[in-house]
């Protein structure tokens, strides 16, 4: 009986991506560590790791939100590295992706009926 999930993000630098997670993509800091940080934006859970052999390359994660012409705007006045302006998938989700500061992505995106 599934209930949550919380990504793995590697990063090599795991005090800086804390830093943006907080600072640029408003989340806040549930712990931390050297090479961890658990972070937490509502409902949401991330949890960045050191780039070891076994968390190499990049991560990605498909968050759902309430408004994302409204998540854009903030997340753009605070300087992240937006891919593109929200658009509407035929797949019903208006959505727009995100690279954190290592090219982890994240992708944002609200159903539509």
């Amino acid at each position: 009986m599934l209930e949550r999930i919380m990504p793995e993000l590697p990063l090599t630098d795991v005090s800086a991506g804390v830093a943006y997670y907080r600072d640029v993509l408003g989340f806040s800091v549930n712990y931390q560590q050297h090479d961890i940080g658990v972070m937490d934006r509502d409902a949401v859970r991330l949890l960045l790791v050191a780039r070891t052999d076994r968390h190499t390359g990049i991560g990605s994660c498909y968050v759902y939100v309430q408004d994302a012409n409204a998540l854009h705007a903030e997340l753009v006045d605070k300087g992240a590295n937006v891919q593109c302006e929200p658009v509407d998938r035929p797949w019903g989700l208006r959505e727009f992706g995100v690279l954190d500061p290592e090219g982890n992505q994240l992708t944002f995106g609200q159903p539509f009926e």
